[in-house]
């Protein structure tokens, strides 16, 4: 199998004239970018004046942007040819989207506050249990970041892929609407 790796630079191009990886590679970078820059702003949003509206509305985004990041892993490791560069990329956003996860479910959120969300009543009625799904994530997160990091060993990203995956699935479980 091979590896490529996405650090190489070339001369600017019109995007007529780019490969449809180099297209492909770019829309990663952009969605990898937003979601960092998502995660971001939602840390900053979450001050205690904020309305419960746009600090469910924050952690919609920043939860999409976890999910497009961990969509990008799983999209690499199927293909006969993963981007080492993405796949770091990715890792290290969702590290950092873990760091900020906290911020993501203050008291007043949840279904009561009368907007659409998928976050269940459970997370703030058994906010142990929550608080430990949640630590579990990040510790499964940072440490994923850093096997996607190092190396190309495509075993050992998928190994780390799937236990990230139980731990997204820890909380969902439990702790998130089932969609139909």
């Amino acid at each position: 199998m091979q590896i490529h790796s996405s650090t190489r630079r070339s001369p600017v191009r019109s995007r007529a004239q780019l490969s449809p990886s180099v297209v492909r590679r770019s829309r990663v970078r952009a969605v990898l970018s937003a979601a960092v820059l998502t995660v971001v702003a939602v840390g900053v949003a979450l001050g205690p004046s904020v309305l419960p509206a746009d600090t469910i509305q924050a952690r919609k985004q920043g939860l999409k942007a976890l999910g497009s990041a961990f969509k990008v892993i799983r999209d690499e490791l199927k293909s006969s040819a993963p981007d080492a560069g993405k796949i770091k990329a990715a890792g290290a956003g969702i590290a950092k989207a873990g760091k900020a996860i906290d911020a993501w479910f203050p008291a007043g959120t949840g279904p009561e506050a009368g907007v659409k969300t998928d976050a269940k009543a459970e997370i703030w009625s058994d906010a142990a249990g929550f608080a430990t799904a949640r630590e579990a994530f990040v510790r499964e997160a940072a440490k994923s970041a850093q096997v996607f990091a190092n190396g190309a060993d495509t075993s050992a990203w998928s190994g780390a892929a799937t236990a990230l995956g139980q731990t997204c699935k820890g909380c969902h479980d439990k702790y998130r609407v089932k969609r139909d």
